[in-house]
């Protein structure tokens, strides 16, 4: 009974699912990667895999890749996203691989997703797992790996980077996909309209496939068509996308929430993805908001974590929330003015030695604030006193000045 459930469930999936490669003859592209000639391809034909981390843009084949050398080496495959995932899951997965090897003698593959979200203490907690042989760790990344990744784990991973699939694989792709759906062939506008739109993202080539699918039966070929170009040439040159983003933004901290919100519609409308979207809005809640309204900083932060855990279409009331309360907010860019200030001293030459009482060596000549009324005592912190921070005109910075010149009388 389990397997015909799991027929039907597959069946509903969509289609970018469904056409996972079951083995690797089946894999389309990244022939430096996974090419007969390639390293990888002779690790795997050796029964062999090191830790690795696969970089690339979405679409690219990445977890697909991780899941096919887990059945071409019989490891259990286990999976993770780091944007969710925490210390005790990971440690959760190393128990099930202890236990596996001492009952079944079979070894353990973890994908983890996203891995660049890991942060520094996450990431070090990773390296005795990837030294000891328990398990195969395959990290994904869209980000560069050297700069996002430590050192100390860079150092016991092989890198591959994937890039994006050229037009022949995706073209073989969709031609795939239109069969499995038992569609009539696809006239040659529509397939080239669905490759200039993909960019070299299979996932994306296939959710506009199974979008065909579901709208063919009342729209003609040329409609569709002609839907989808509208689609691409609304959003998808360029300089428009830049040029939207920016308005985007500009509206955002001019404080106009319709017209924000009508941008980000453009941007989701032309098949923008939700995260870009969200990282812009994390950024701008420092940017333009900053002390005025700290919290829009862990709001933009939720709606983050919400992209990676809803999709669309219902990830577009989390973003509108998000970008409202941004539109709406006090805006201040003292934050960015202040660590640019204090970048551009730097720069000039101003580097200052530590204070002395502020040293290990002088820690008997330190004030510790705690021991004074109020948990404040008057003591230099620089040698040469800087000021980088001005509280901007708003409710909230207003108090943090007057909160300063009460303690700092000076």
């Amino acid at each position: 009974m389990r397997s015909l459930f799991q027929g039907n469930f597959d069946r509903i999936r969509p289609l970018a699912y469904q056409m996972r490669p079951k083995n690797l003859d089946e894999y389309v592209g990244q022939e430096e990667v996974i090419g007969r000639r390639s390293v990888l391809r002779n690790l795997i034909d050796k029964g062999k895999i090191v830790n690795s981390i696969f970089f690339g843009p979405p679409g690219t084949g990445k977890t697909s890749l991780a899941e096919l050398i887990s059945g071409e080496l019989d490891y259990t495959f286990e999976k993770l996203n780091a944007t969710t995932a925490s210390l005790s899951d990971f440690r959760e997965v190393v128990e099930r691989a202890k236990r596996r090897v001492e009952m079944e003698n079979r070894r353990t593959l973890l994908f983890l997703d996203e891995i660049h979200r890991f942060n520094k203490l996450q990431q070090d907690a990773l390296l005795p797992y990837t030294e000891d042989g328990l398990i195969v760790l395959i990290g994904a990344t869209t980000e560069n790996p050297y700069y996002t990744l430590n050192n100390a784990l860079l150092s016991r991973c092989m890198v591959f980077e994937f890039k994006k699939l050229d037009t022949v694989h995706i073209e073989k792709l969709v031609k795939a996909g239109v069969e499995r759906l038992g569609l009539k062939e696809l006239s040659e506008d529509m397939m080239e309209t669905i490759l200039d739109l993909a960019k070299g993202d299979a996932r994306t080539a296939l959710n506009y496939v199974e979008l065909y699918c579901n709208t063919a039966d009342t729209l003609s070929d040329e409609e569709i068509r002609e839907l989808f170009k509208k689609r691409k040439e609304g959003y998808h040159k360029k300089e428009d996308k830049y040029n939207i983003i920016s308005a985007f933004i500009k509206s955002i901290r001019g404080s106009d929430p319709d017209a924000a919100i009508y941008w980000l519609a453009r941007m989701l409308d032309g098949g923008e993805d939700p995260r870009y979207i969200a990282r812009r809005l994390l950024v701008h809640a420092s940017e333009d908001i900053g002390m005025a309204n700290p919290e829009a900083l862990l709001i933009c932060h939720a709606a983050i974590t919400s992209t990676e855990k809803i999709g669309m279409p219902e990830v577009r009331i989390i973003l509108a929330q998000a970008t409202i309360y941004l539109a709406i907010s006090s805006k201040s860019n003292s934050s960015e003015a202040a660590i640019d200030a204090a970048l551009a001293d730097i720069r000039a030459g101003n580097l200052q030695e530590v204070p002395v009482h502020l040293t290990k060596q002088g820690e008997h000549l330190y004030k510790y604030p705690h021991a004074y009324a109020g948990n404040f005592v008057e003591q230099a912190y620089m040698e040469r006193p800087g000021k980088y921070y001005i509280p901007g005109e708003n409710k909230n910075e207003k108090m943090i000045q007057q909160k300063l010149e009460k303690l700092w009388k000076k």
